[in-house]
C-alpha cells in the first residue's frame, strides 16, 4: 500500500509539475509581451515625440523668420522688394517640407486638429504676405497699417497653434512614458514570479527524485521477500 501510495504522489507531483511549466511559458509570454510594449513606446516616443517636436521647433523658427523679414522690409530700407520676396520664398519651401514630414508622423486627434488650424493660418499668412508686398510697392504706409491691423493677428493664430501643439506633443509623451513604466512594472513582477516558480520546480524536482529512490528501495525489499 505504501508503494501504491508514493506512486500516486509521484504522478500528482508530475501533474503539478506540469501546470507550473505552463505557468513559466504563460509568464514568458506576457514578458515578452510587455517588452514589445516598452521597444513600441519608446520607438514612438522617440519618432513621434522627440524628432517631431524638433520639427516643431524648426517650423516655429521658419514663421518667425518669415515675420522677421517682413518687418525688416515694411520699417527700414533694408531689404529690397526682390530680396525679401526671395527670402520669404525660400522659408516658406523650407516650412512646407518640414509641415509634411510631420502631418506623417503619428498624430492623436487634438494634434492633428490643431495642426489643420496652423496650416490654415500659414496659409492666410502668405496671402498677407503677398498683399503686404504688393500694397508696399504702391504705399509703403498702407502696407504697414494693413500689417498692424490684420497681420499682426494672423501671426498671433500662428503663435497659439504652436503653443497647443507644443501642449499635446508633452501630454502625449507624458502618457507614453507612463505606458513605459507600467509595462516595466508588470515585466518585474512577472519575473519575479518565474523566479518564485523556479524554486518551487527544483523543489519538486528533489521531492520527485527522493520519492523515485524510495520506490525502489520499496521494490527490491519486495522481490527479496
Amino acid at each position: 500500500m505504501k508503494w501504491a501510495f508514493a506512486i500516486q504522489s509521484k504522478i500528482r507531483l508530475a501533474i503539478l509539475l506540469a501546470i507550473l511549466m505552463l505557468f513559466i511559458i504563460i509568464f514568458s509570454l506576457v514578458e515578452s509581451y510587455n517588452m514589445t510594449r516598452i521597444s513600441k513606446s519608446f520607438n514612438s516616443i522617440y519618432e513621434d515625440r522627440l524628432i517631431p517636436a524638433v520639427d516643431l521647433y524648426s517650423i516655429a523658427d521658419h514663421i518667425h523668420s518669415k515675420r522677421d523679414y517682413m518687418i525688416t522690409y515694411l520699417f527700414t530700407d533694408k531689404l529690397s522688394t526682390e530680396e525679401v520676396k526671395e527670402l520669404i520664398r525660400k522659408e516658406s519651401s523650407d516650412l512646407d517640407t518640414l509641415l509634411e514630414k510631420y502631418e506623417n508622423t503619428y498624430l492623436v486627434k487634438a494634434e492633428a486638429n490643431h495642426l489643420s488650424s496652423l496650416k490654415k493660418n500659414i496659409s492666410d499668412y502668405r496671402r498677407d504676405e503677398t498683399l503686404l508686398i504688393q500694397t508696399s510697392e504702391r504705399n509703403k504706409e498702407e502696407a504697414i497699417n494693413l500689417y498692424l491691423n490684420t497681420t499682426v493677428n494672423v501671426y498671433e493664430n500662428l503663435n497659439r497653434d504652436l503653443r497647443q501643439l507644443t501642449k499635446v506633443q508633452t501630454e502625449v509623451g507624458r502618457e507614453l512614458m507612463k505606458e513605459s513604466q507600467n509595462s516595466q512594472s508588470n515585466s518585474d513582477f512577472v519575473s519575479r514570479l518565474q523566479f518564485i516558480i523556479a524554486i518551487i520546480l527544483g523543489l519538486m524536482i528533489i521531492i520527485l527524485v527522493i520519492t523515485d529512490k524510495q520506490v525502489n528501495i520499496k521494490q527490491e525489499k519486495y522481490r527479496l521477500n
